[in-house]
C-alpha cells in the first residue's frame, strides 16, 4: 500500500513537472510571437536623426510597429557608410545615411531604395576658416590650401561655392582629408580653410576656433535619407509605413518640445543641451519626396560620376520610391 502511495506521488510529481514544461514552452511561444517579425533599423547618433531618436525614446516606434505585428531591433552605428555595409551583409531592413553614401552603396549593388528624407541639411555644412584668418569671402581662397573629404557632400559644396564665384578647384590647393584630420589641421593652421559639417562646426565655434564664411543654403542642397531593403518593401511594406509614421510623430514632438528633446538626446549625441538646441535648428525633417528632391538627387548622382566616385550610373527612378 505504501509502495502504491509512493508511486502515485511520484507520478503526480512527473505530471506537474511535465505540465510545467509544456506551460513554460507555451508561455515562451506567446512571448516570442511579437518578436517573430523584426524591423532591423540602422541608426546613427547624429543631430539630423534627432526626430528618429525621439520616436524611439518616446515609444512611438514600438506603438506603430505593434499595430502591424513587428518588433524593433534598434542598431546604432558610428557613421552612415557603415550602415550601408550592414545592408550589404543582409543585417538591416531600414537605415539612415547621407545621400552620398547611399549612392555609393547602391552603385556597388547594395539592396536598398530611398523611401524618405531624414533631413534636409544644407545649413549644417559650411566653408570655415580659423578664427583669426584674413579670409572673408570665397574669392579670398585663390591659391590657398583648402580641405574637405573627397567624394563627400563637402566637396560638392566647395565646388558649388567656387563656381558661383567664377573659380574652379584648380584655383585652390585642394587637400583631401577626413573630418577629424581637417579639424586638427584647421586649428593648427596647417590649412587655410575647409568644408565641414555638424556637429564639428558647432563644437569648434563654441571653442572660438573657427568662423563660417558660407554654408550650403540656397546653393547646394544636401540630404540625409531613409533607405529600406527591397526585401522588406516587397514582403512587409506596412512595416516600412509604420516606421515612417513613427518618425513623423517624433518630428512633431521635437518641434513642440525642443527643450525636453535636447535633454533626452544629450547622452547619445555627446553634446551639451545648448549645443543641441543650436544645431537642431539647422535641420528640416518635413521635406517630402517630390520633383525637387528627385532633381537634386539626379544632380548629386551626376556629380559623383563626374568626380569618379561612382563607376556605374544609378537609375534615379528605380532608386527612389515615391510612395
Amino acid at each position: 500500500m505504501q509502495k502504491k502511495s509512493l508511486f502515485t506521488v511520484f507520478l503526480l510529481m512527473m505530471m506537474l513537472i511535465t505540465g510545467g514544461c509544456v506551460g513554460q514552452t507555451e508561455t515562451q511561444q506567446k512571448n516570442e510571437t511579437p518578436h517573430a517579425k523584426e524591423m532591423r533599423m540602422g541608426i546613427v547618433p547624429l543631430p539630423q536623426y534627432a526626430h528618429m531618436w525621439i520616436a524611439k525614446k518616446k515609444g512611438f516606434i514600438d506603438e506603430e510597429l505593434q499595430k502591424v505585428g513587428f518588433h524593433l531591433q534598434w542598431q546604432p552605428f558610428n557613421m552612415g557608410p557603415i550602415v550601408s555595409e550592414a545592408f550589404a551583409a543582409g543585417q538591416l531592413d531600414m537605415g539612415v545615411m547621407g545621400d552620398f553614401p547611399s549612392f555609393v552603396g547602391k552603385a556597388a549593388g547594395v539592396d536598398y531604395r530611398i523611401v524618405g528624407i531624414a533631413a534636409a541639411i544644407p545649413k549644417s555644412q559650411a566653408l570655415v576658416v580659423p578664427i583669426n584668418s584674413d579670409i572673408v569671402s570665397v574669392t579670398d581662397l585663390k591659391g590657398k590650401k583648402v580641405s574637405t573629404s573627397k567624394g563627400s557632400s563637402g566637396q560638392k559644396l566647395l565646388t558649388s561655392l567656387l563656381e558661383e564665384n567664377g573659380m574652379t578647384i584648380n584655383d585652390i590647393q585642394f587637400i583631401n582629408m577626413s573630418m577629424e584630420d581637417l579639424s586638427t589641421a584647421l586649428v593648427r593652421g596647417s590649412i587655410d580653410a575647409g568644408v565641414m559639417w555638424e556637429p564639428v562646426i558647432t563644437r569648434l565655434e563654441d571653442a572660438d576656433e573657427i568662423k563660417i564664411i558660407a554654408d550650403g543654403s540656397q546653393i547646394c542642397p544636401a540630404y540625409s535619407v531613409v533607405v529600406a531593403s527591397d526585401n522588406i518593401l516587397a514582403k512587409d511594406p506596412a512595416a516600412v509605413g509604420a516606421m515612417r509614421k513613427a518618425f513623423q510623430r517624433g518630428n512633431e514632438y521635437l518641434k513642440q518640445n525642443p527643450d525636453e528633446c535636447a535633454e533626452l538626446l544629450m547622452e547619445e549625441m555627446k553634446m551639451s543641451k545648448q549645443q543641441l538646441m543650436k544645431i537642431l535648428k539647422k535641420f528640416d525633417h518635413d521635406g517630402p519626396i517630390n520633383d525637387k528632391f528627385i532633381a537634386d538627387m539626379q544632380d548629386t548622382e551626376s556629380f559623383l560620376r563626374k568626380n569618379g566616385v561612382l563607376k556605374t550610373q544609378v537609375d534615379i527612378a528605380a532608386f527612389i520610391r515615391k510612395k
